[in-house]
């Protein structure tokens, strides 16, 4: 099963690197969110680009960049975050994460990966990632945690529930002169 799995794994990866997964209308949408708050936008791409510990150990005290890495590595869902579209993902949480630990968890094939690319895109992009970052074993454990804490925001979408946390840093506007 691990050999299936890894194997998916890098056909997966290959996919991605040709823009099969690349470019699509989540990412856009997050980017046009994004793009409302440099700092934030910022904040985000030096999470993705880094990493989450980096991030919360050098962003300057205070920052909107230590604020949101803080609220991430916080969240039971902060490692979902580092997945480009995650920030304006429609999915509601629970159904997401099932999603996931199922793909995981099946015996992969050539066939059954077909079926997981056919059922959509997102599903793959989360589960690369975990598991570029974390091995499958890690994964597999983050999966769990992140359902058995996360019964509260079960019924709640993935980037609603990431844009009112990330939003929640930022800087309050300075109040107007009189």
């Amino acid at each position: 099963m691990k050999y299936s799995l890894v194997a998916v794994a890098v056909g997966t990866l290959a996919l991605s690197g040709c823009g099969w997964f690349g470019d699509n209308e989540k990412a856009a949408l997050e980017q046009a969110w994004l793009a409302k708050d440099t700092e934030i936008q910022s904040a985000i791409e030096q999470i993705r680009s880094q990493g989450l510990d980096a991030v919360s150990k050098s962003a300057a005290a205070g920052s909107v960049a230590a604020c949101i890495a803080d609220k991430l590595a916080k969240d039971p869902l902060g490692d979902l975050a580092t997945v480009e579209g995650a920030l304006t993902e429609s999915a509601k949480v629970a159904e997401l994460l099932a999603s996931i630990e199922s793909a995981l968890a099946q015996d992969l094939s050539l066939e059954n990966a077909a079926a997981l690319l056919q059922k959509g895109a997102d599903v793959a992009a989360y589960a690369k990632t975990l598991i570029a970052e974390q091995g499958l074993e890690g994964a597999s454990k983050t999966l769990a945690a992140m359902a058995s804490q996360t019964e509260a925001l079960a019924s709640q979408d993935l980037g609603q529930h990431f844009q009112s946390l990330i939003s929640s840093c930022k800087a309050p506007a300075a109040p107007a002169a009189n």
